[in-house]
């Protein structure tokens, strides 16, 4: 055992993965109980009174707040549980799963992931937050889009047919069809007015500068996709930042860039294998803070639900949690 663990509290979104987190609560409950552990449950009827019961698990301060549910459970109720310092655990069950991915935690086996509250490591990663130009500020812990992946997002969510991953595919189809580009305008947000570090070859870009750094004036580029990333993957191990690393307190940028709708087509398989940012249409950077711009009506996405629309101020905040991994 890690360390002596008493009070847990199991936080279970019953939205989550079709019931998958309801599911994989029970188990990771009936393990944790069995190996002797003080478990506390709280689920709600729906995702809003999930959050309400995750401020409430916080204010009881638990040794170990425990999330049922997927990445988007997790930012929603990441407010409050950054501000305790308690250490979260995650028990994969939604769709995607990303952040569990990430760091090796279990994903088919809700009693094993369980294991990991009493004897798993503590590791400090970076969380990330989206605010809006009225100050609303949102939390995520993997990746944020803004683009064709979004809009796909958005469209499926206000689709009533078909059922099931077909309304995704569907979704995707619609929104290729009236592909848009996006004139993409990136500004350094950082301490002092800059902080980007330098990723691509030093493409020429429409400011001059080279595709791996903002500088001080900032980057603007037309591109269909753009994702920000603090993890690797997105959309259930979509390797779309495959540089990022979840403890530098950075953001990693993949911008795809303009191109014909069937050359975007052939983008898909270099997306899902990791290789597309070696191509000369994708740019890449990194950085501690961005401001994003983009024509309107562009919404913005992170852990696969909606952060509002741009302009937004995307933010990585270093090592702000404590999460049990495998050791």
């Amino acid at each position: 055992m890690t360390e002596q663990v008493g009070h847990i509290a199991v936080l279970v979104n019953p939205a989550s993965g079709h019931g998958a987190g309801a599911d994989g609560a029970r188990a990771a409950v009936e393990r944790l109980r069995s190996r002797g552990a003080h478990v506390k449950v709280y689920q709600g009827a729906d995702a809003q009174e999930t959050v309400a019961l995750g401020r409430q698990a916080v204010d009881e301060r638990p040794d170990v707040v425990v999330v049922a549910g997927g990445d988007g459970t997790v930012s929603s109720v990441l407010g409050p549980l950054l501000s305790s310092g308690i250490p979260l655990a995650l028990i994969p069950g939604g769709t995607g799963n990303d952040l569990a991915r990430q760091h090796g935690i279990p994903l088919d086996d809700a009693a094993a992931a369980a294991d990991l509250v009493l004897d798993g490591a503590r590791r400090r990663v970076d969380t990330g937050t989206v605010t809006a130009d009225d100050g609303t500020v949102r939390h995520f812990v993997t990746v944020l889009c803004a683009g064709l992946d979004s809009l796909t997002n958005e469209r499926t969510n206000r689709m009533t047919w078909p059922r099931g991953p077909a309304r995704y595919l569907a979704a995707i189809y619609l929104e290729w069809l009236r592909l848009r580009r996006f004139g993409y305008r990136l500004e350094p947000a950082g301490v002092g007015g800059s902080g980007a570090v330098g990723l691509g070859a030093g493409r020429p870009t429409a400011d001059g500068l080279g595709a791996g750094g903002l500088g001080v004036v900032g980057l603007e580029q037309d591109g269909y996709m753009l994702a920000i990333g603090l993890t690797r993957t997105y959309g259930g191990g979509v390797p779309i930042c495959p540089g990022a690393d979840p403890t530098d307190g950075l953001l990693d940028v993949t911008l795809v860039q303009a191109m014909g709708r069937f050359r975007l087509l052939a983008f898909d398989s270099l997306i899902k294998a990791g290789t597309h940012v070696e191509r000369p249409e994708v740019t890449t950077l990194r950085a501690s803070a961005v401001r994003l711009a983009a024509p309107a009506g562009l919404v913005t996405y992170a852990d696969g639900e909606p952060m509002g629309p741009v302009p937004v101020t995307i933010r990585a905040h270093h090592e702000s949690l404590t999460l049990c991994v495998p050791a």
